[in-house]
């Protein structure tokens, strides 16, 4: 018998629900990522009655200003006087955290602590089955049996998860990356048309540890552009090697870019992945591939980052990929709020446009200790212990995920 394994974590097999793929959207930076005060006075020499007035000027990371003028009197006086009046302006330029090139500058601390719910599914048929009678003591043991045909379901996964990603400036340029993540994933075989009851696994912990270099080897008034490269383990899974390149031009308060990432995973269990429940010894799998040792994905997609005021931020991403056994559009959209320099929340979804899974067919298998004999052919229908295999059809395949995002820096 081979050995199956569930590989629902690797993006290559469901992208929106995986935690490969360096998702550390928010990440990267932007020319002047700093704060500053910058004030020119200018003095004139009045007469007056004792007046003063000021104008203030902040600046946002793209040199764009937002404006707060302002005037008022001051003291009291009853006999006309020369005054000195001292008028300046000062500039701020404001770190945006959730910009989608934010990384750490030398000897600083970045952290991205993720929260999100994602799920994929998809109906199913099932056809061209065959029973493969297993036990030895059986009679009928060796025999197989065909006919298994037109059996419908539902496969669904969903995953709660809880990604940390924290990072340290090597140098302004050059940033260490480091994360850890804790996820519960469910998946659930459901709606047979037969009836049946509804299969389901699950599996929760520390399930995802990795590391990595990202280098911002371009930032000035117009271009902006980094490089990233990193590593994850994938407990029981897969060892995955994943690259990014990413580019953007700044116009005004908005950024543009496109981005292309890649990533090599290699399994280390098992030669088959697809979604899987094991219940009491008893296992089904609707595998996505099978006789496979890697899996290799590409992606490639234009996004824009604005910043609406001094504590608003709007992001978004269309992304179409090529992810081993099934290509993909997807689009994310985020909503940021900074009200600190050191601190932004960041609320995003994401969400498939179109998936080449539908009408995908692939190997469907399942192994099962002592069925109910009602449920086998009359031929090997004594036997406790039965393998069945055959292919299935996808139909309506859907893949979203929302989640939050806690960032500081320090």
């Amino acid at each position: 018998m081979k050995i199956y394994t569930m590989v629902l974590a690797l993006v290559a097999a469901a992208p929106a629900v995986a935690a490969s793929g360096y998702n550390y959207n928010t990440t990267g930076s932007n020319s002047g990522y700093y704060t500053s005060n910058n004030n020119n006075y200018k003095t004139t020499t009045t007469r007056s009655r004792n007046t003063s007035s000021y104008n203030t000027a902040q600046k946002s990371n793209y040199g764009t200003y937002y404006n707060e003028t302002g005037s008022g009197n001051s003291g009291y006086v009853t006999r006309e006087r020369q005054v000195t009046t001292r008028t300046y302006s000062s500039q701020e330029r404001k770190y945006f955290l959730a910009h989608p090139f934010f990384q750490p500058l030398k000897g600083k601390f970045g952290s991205v602590t993720d929260f999100a719910y994602a799920t994929n599914n998809f109906k199913f048929d099932i056809f061209n089955a065959n029973w493969h009678d297993l036990d030895q003591s059986s009679p009928s043991y060796g025999t197989i049996v065909s006919g298994l045909t037109d059996l419908k379901g539902k496969a669904e996964t969903t995953q709660f998860l809880v990604k940390e990603d924290f990072s340290f400036g090597l140098s302004d340029t050059l940033a260490i990356i480091g994360m850890v993540q804790y996820d519960s994933t469910k998946t659930s075989f459901k709606d047979w048309s037969t009836g049946d009851p509804n299969d389901s696994h699950s599996d929760s912990g520390l399930n995802l540890f990795g590391i990595g270099l990202q280098n911002r080897f371009v930032d000035d008034d117009q271009w902006i552009a980094m490089i990233a490269g990193h590593f994850e383990h994938q407990k029981d899974t897969a060892n995955t090697f994943i690259a990014e390149l990413k580019g953007g031009y700044k116009i005004d308060r908005t950024t543009v870019y496109g981005l292309l990432r890649g990533g090599y995973s290699d399994l280390t269990k098992g030669d088959t992945y697809g979604a899987y429940v094991k219940e009491n010894g008893d296992w089904m799998m609707l595998s996505y591939k099978t006789d496979v040792k890697n899996i290799i994905y590409v992606e490639g997609g234009i996004g824009a980052f604005s910043v609406l005021n001094k504590y608003l931020t709007l992001n978004g991403e269309l992304i179409y990929g090529h992810y081993d056994w099934h290509n993909q559009l997807s689009i994310k959209g985020a909503f940021g709020w900074q009200p600190a320099d050191m601190f932004a929340l960041n609320l995003y979804a994401t969400a498939s446009l179109y998936d080449s899974a539908k009408d995908k067919v692939n190997k469907y298998m399942s192994y099962d200790v002592n069925p109910a004999a009602d449920q086998l052919p009359t031929e090997i229908s004594s036997s406790t212990l039965v393998y069945t295999t055959g292919d299935y059809k996808l139909k309506d395949y859907n893949e979203w995920k929302i989640g939050v995002q806690a960032i500081f820096y320090f």
